[in-house]
């Protein structure tokens, strides 16, 4: 492989640019530059200190490739490439491509082609993928995972029409389609306590995003109204990925091999928890209830199937490719919806018996919220869950009935339980 020295790099950078008349990209100035990607966006952006010597050769970099953020895109209210682009984290996430699918249903129905970028999870590749469609499409639709709000806030200062969508940004000017996140954590938390589960632990997502936070948010909240809390050693936090959801079952089955449920942040998580929930010889649900968050398809495929709170990822993608280019268009100015969630009820928490000899379903609602003194975990384990309350009360007025599921009600959430196939 040829090893080439930063000028040499820029020379077959900017000849190439001769030859096929092609915008340079801010991670090309960065490079002639010597500095980072973001340092180029802050230094061209004047949002953050940036020293005067830094600036200066950002500022040289930039004009010697002809760079201009954002070149050649026009004005929301000029638009004329009919085309938006839609940038993912992860295309191999079935969350995203649903995403993008409904992005690209509801754009192909109003003339409009859609251009698709995947950062793979890499800062840097998503940075230059922010430049690169600022200069190719009227508008950009963000599922961002890494937070380059100076460089997206510099695109809307330019003119061009943003929408973030699943994760918010700290821009201004950006319309915004998400899901009722704090919802999401609080159905899952009281679908697991109608169905009887005594020792419940969670995994998050980053902390660094915003649906990690209002899940957990969420989740810690009704556990609360419920008279229980959590001890720290079942909440961990990991990646929203296969290998997270595998890694936190197994540091959560280590501090407390009595977990009864565990509630994953997002549905790929919960797919990996269920796989090493089987490599300790977990049964599921019967030794472990496990519930997810987004509603991915593949949650009917698994085995058993996911109980999950369903963020109807197709209809995000709908609802912000239409918000986009009305935007684009000059006919509507930005502004954020919050989408519902609902629950689907399959297999992964339906009726059975919990490790132990706890009920779980409508036995257990009857129960009541008495505990023997030896009930939960007894010597040096940890404890129950249960606060000072002695344990949840399944009379409260916002569950309806007597643990069942189907009439489960939790207050300031706009969501429905659907049962999937048994």
């Amino acid at each position: 492989m040829e090893v080439m020295s930063t000028d040499r790099y820029i020379e077959r950078v900017t000849s190439r640019e001769a030859a096929v008349k092609r915008p340079a990209t801010i991670r090309e100035v960065a490079a002639l530059a010597g500095v980072s990607v973001s340092t180029v966006s802050n230094a061209l952006a004047g949002r953050r200190s940036v020293s005067g010597e830094s600036s200066a050769r950002v500022r040289a970099a930039a004009h010697r490739l002809g760079y201009r953020p954002g070149s050649g895109a026009h004005t929301p209210r000029t638009s004329t490439r009919h085309a938006v682009g839609l940038i993912v984290p992860d295309a191999q996430n079935p969350f995203f491509a649903q995403i993008a699918h409904g992005v690209e249903t509801v754009a192909q129905s109003l003339g409009w082609a859609v251009f698709l970028a995947s950062a793979n999870l890499d800062d840097a590749r998503e940075a230059d993928y922010l430049d690169r469609m600022a200069g190719a499409a009227d508008g950009v639709l963000v599922c961002s995972t890494s937070g380059h709000t100076d460089q997206v806030q510099h695109m809307i200062d330019s003119g061009i029409a943003v929408v973030a969508c699943d994760e918010r940004l700290a821009v201004a000017g950006a319309g915004g389609v998400f899901s009722d996140d704090l919802a999401a954590g609080r159905l899952a938390a009281a679908h697991l306590l109608a169905r009887g589960a005594r020792r419940i632990a969670m995994i998050c997502g980053p902390e660094h995003l915003t649906t990690a936070r209002a899940r957990r948010t969420g989740f810690r909240a009704e556990l609360q109204a419920g008279g229980r809390s959590m001890p720290p050693w079942r909440s961990l936090a990991s990646d929203y990925t296969l290998d997270g959801g595998r890694w936190a079952t197994d540091q959560i089955l280590a501090s407390d091999p009595r977990v009864d449920a565990i509630f994953c942040t997002n549905d790929l998580q919960a797919v990996g928890a269920a796989q090493a929930l089987r490599q300790a010889g977990r049964e599921v649900p019967g030794g472990v209830m496990l519930i997810g968050v987004d509603g991915i398809a593949w949650g009917e495929l698994t085995e058993p199937s996911l109980t999950s709170v369903a963020r109807h990822p197709d209809r995000l993608g709908a609802e912000a490719a239409r918000l986009l280019i009305q935007m684009a268009s000059g006919e509507a100015d930005a502004r954020e919806t919050v989408l519902p969630v609902s629950l689907v009820e399959r297999d992964s928490t339906r009726s059975g018996v919990l490790a132990g000899g706890a009920e779980t379903g409508d036995s257990a609602g009857n129960r009541g919220g008495s505990r023997g003194s030896g009930g939960e975990g007894g010597g040096g384990s940890p404890r129950d869950d249960a606060g000072t309350s002695g344990g949840r009360s399944d009379n409260r007025s916002d569950i309806q009935g007597a643990g069942g599921v189907g009439d489960l009600r939790v207050p300031g959430c706009d969501a429905r339980v659907t049962r999937g196939p048994a």
